[in-house]
């Protein structure tokens, strides 16, 4: 049953926040190029290394789908902003696990949490004060659901959707994976899963994702249903942002990959500037590391964790055309008609928002 309506009597005070001045937030789809961003946005002066946060996803997926009121959302989302400049300003729940690829130890400046680990919490407190570091967090395909993250944080937000070429083969493999992951239900870290039957009667469970269009998602094949969700994520994306730019106080910024790994300084320049801080050496060093600017979309350095992940490193150099046909051809092996033809045109819609000459 729906909560929305049940609590009118229900007054809860608006917390504000206190500690988090500025908060960045970094979304995209699964494998769409977050972490590439996330990483150097952290090598920035003043900015916190990143951290993932399904809670912030989880709560925003509730308050989507009416199991939460939005001021419920906003006094939860606040409190645990707070909850983490705080944590963060004293090491307190950091990663030091080194295979972890959200480790500190992968961090552009480990040695800040090493040395936070001796903080008394006063002294992290009066060095929040001090300091006002940015919290930058990073969630996955959380755009069209944001809708309490912008309402609770306002003009502390900076939010950065990353998007992604969907005809990619990378994408549709790795995403793939995903919807097969949770048809089976065989991981910890699920979305929020939604009941249902399926054409036998038999009671299933799909991502919440799939909800408004479950008939189809469940018609399709793995191929089809990563298409499928694509279309549902973006689109419903697109709407969001283009309707919440008119009144938000919030920053929003959209980052096409393709464009990022080619011409990687204008953007970091610009989120640079939106934080009154400096790109450093620090900065340059991450930069290289993360093997940006690139010649081509498959040019980037080799990474245990995305190998693992399915990015397959090419030797040759291919064109966005090139790799973009390499994707459709991927699709066409096991796609319907229908979803290919989805694909079609959520790539020709992709190219056209965001300007990407191939």
């Amino acid at each position: 049953m729906s909560l929305k309506n049940n609590v009118s009597d229900l007054v809860l005070e608006d917390k504000s926040l206190h500690l988090a001045k500025k908060i960045i937030i970094v979304d995209g789809m699964n494998g769409g190029g977050k972490n590439l961003l996330s990483s150097i946005i952290s090598s920035l002066p003043n900015v916190e290394m990143w951290l993932a946060k399904p809670k912030i996803e989880l709560i925003c997926a509730l308050y989507h789908l009416g199991h939460i009121t939005l001021d419920a959302s906003k006094n939860l989302i606040n409190t645990w902003m707070d909850e983490e400049i705080y944590n963060q300003s004293m090491s307190r729940n950091i990663n030091f696990k080194p295979s972890d690829i959200s480790s500190v130890f992968h961090a552009s400046r480990p040695f800040r949490y090493i040395k936070r680990l001796f903080k008394s919490p006063s002294e992290a407190n009066e060095s929040i004060k001090k300091k006002l570091p940015v919290l930058n967090l990073m969630t996955h395909v959380n755009t069209s659901y944001s809708k309490p993250l912008f309402e609770a944080l306002g003009e502390h937000l900076i939010y950065i959707r990353v998007t992604r070429h969907p005809m990619s083969t990378y994408m549709l493999k790795h995403n793939k994976k995903w919807n097969e992951h949770w048809m089976r239900g065989d991981r910890h870290d699920d979305p929020i899963m939604y009941k249902t039957f399926d054409q036998n009667s038999k009671s299933i469970r799909i991502p919440f994702y799939a909800k408004n269009v479950k008939k189809t998602y469940l018609e399709g094949n793995s191929t089809d249903r990563t298409i499928l969700l694509f279309d549902q994520w973006m689109r419903n994306s697109d709407d969001f942002i283009d309707n919440e730019k008119k009144s938000t106080k919030a920053t929003i910024l959209e980052i096409p990959f393709e464009k990022f790994v080619f011409k990687p300084d204008a953007y970091i320049k610009k989120i640079a500037l939106l934080l009154g801080v400096t790109p450093d050496k620090v900065t340059n060093k991450i930069m290289r590391r993360e093997g940006v600017p690139r010649i081509s979309l498959t040019s980037d350095p080799k990474s245990k964790n995305f190998l693992k992940m399915g990015w397959i490193v090419k030797k040759n150099s291919f064109t966005l055309a090139e790799n973009f046909a390499q994707g459709r051809a991927y699709a066409a092996e096991t796609a319907n008609p229908e979803a290919l033809s989805l694909l079609d045109k959520l790539a020709e819609d992709y190219e056209e928002r965001h300007n990407i000459i191939k």
